[in-house]
């Protein structure tokens, strides 16, 4: 039976990227990057909440006889029974053209479920070889300098482990890891760059007032925290200057990026194909929490998780999740270094 045809006209050289379509969709059925507006035909109903909420043009109403190419389908087909399948490249379309009848150039190709596994079980295996590394007796032997060098050497070497695999799964499908992880360049309107920082600032208040009521809540109840997260760090890192720059190298800078590209990129955006993007945000902030192996933290790693997953869904890159995530560690490495000095 032929499927109805989707009333959208679409122009994605007139967006703005502010993303309001997105949150608008109630079926999750809308990407929009800065040269691109992608739309899952399967899940469009053709309800016009996108096209209600687009202030510049760039998704309206098709006239009546106007024709619409689904994304994935040939280009020129103009068929509206053509079967729809999931993009199997990153390239952008000739949707920039000023026809607003075009369909934007297709998404990144989708991750599976199997190289979902690959990057966590990359994930566990460097986590294993970190630990049994920082805890071992030759590590407590050395010199207190020499200590700190080789804790660095391990930490940095288990998010090098975790990007050389995303690198590796980027390179067997030819895409450029950058591309196939999410993190889009274009040009991008002031407005929806502000968006962004004001989304994040919030968000960043937010998750760590969770923090707080929750700390303070387990402690009330009597669940004191295993180990203090704050000393840790210059434990680990040192407290010297080097060891502050080391901390915000890795804890600030590396470690939000890797595991963005891990959580939000390959394990929410394969999820996401098969249950949708709620249930994938869902589950890719449990599987973050539960990665950092500490029952203590799990609900504010948990609820930094959803923020984060929730921003890489709504403005349709990691970045913003990035500076969310980044902010966000920031917090413990500057008080710890400032109750030391």
């Amino acid at each position: 039976m032929a499927r109805a045809q989707i009333p959208l006209s679409l122009a994605p050289d007139r967006c703005d990227v502010c993303r309001r379509c997105v949150a608008a969709c109630p079926h999750d059925a809308l990407k929009v990057g800065p040269t691109y507006i992608y739309v899952d035909w399967q899940r469009c109903d053709g309800c016009l909440a996108c096209a209600k909420t687009c202030a510049t043009g760039a998704i309206e109403k098709r006239a009546a006889g106007g024709g619409v190419r689904p994304a994935g389908a040939a280009a020129g087909t103009g068929s509206k029974d053509a079967e729809v399948k999931p993009p199997v490249t990153p390239a952008r379309s000739a949707s920039t053209s000023k026809s607003t009848s075009a369909v934007s150039a297709a998404e990144p190709p989708a991750w599976t479920l199997g190289e979902a596994w690959v990057v966590l079980m990359a994930l566990f295996g460097a986590f294993v070889l970190k630990d049994v590394v920082m805890a071992s007796e030759f590590v407590r032997a050395l010199d207190s300098d020499v200590a700190v060098f080789a804790r660095v050497a391990a930490i940095f070497t288990f998010y090098a482990l975790q990007a050389g695999v995303l690198a590796l799964l980027a390179w067997r499908r030819d895409v450029p890891v950058l591309d196939a992880l999410g993190f889009r360049a274009g040009s991008v309107s002031w407005r929806a760059r502000l968006g962004s920082v004001g989304l994040v600032l919030g968000l960043l208040v937010a998750t760590r007032l969770v923090a707080l009521v929750y700390g303070m809540t387990a402690q009330w109840a009597g669940w004191d925290p295993p180990a203090r997260e704050i000393a840790d760090l210059t434990e680990v890192f040192g407290p010297t200057v080097w060891g502050l720059l080391a901390s915000v190298a890795l804890v600030v800078l590396v470690a939000p990026i890797v595991e963005e590209a891990v959580f939000r990129g390959v394990v929410q955006g394969a999820i996401a194909v098969r249950s949708g993007h709620r249930v994938a945000i869902v589950v890719a902030a449990a599987i973050f929490a539960l990665s950092h192996v500490t029952p203590w933290l799990f609900a504010p790693l948990f609820v930094l998780g959803l923020a984060c997953g929730w921003l890489a869904h709504t403005r349709a890159s990691l970045l913003p999740a990035v500076w969310l995530h980044a902010a966000y560690n920031l917090l413990p490495v500057a008080v710890a270094f400032y109750l030391v000095w």
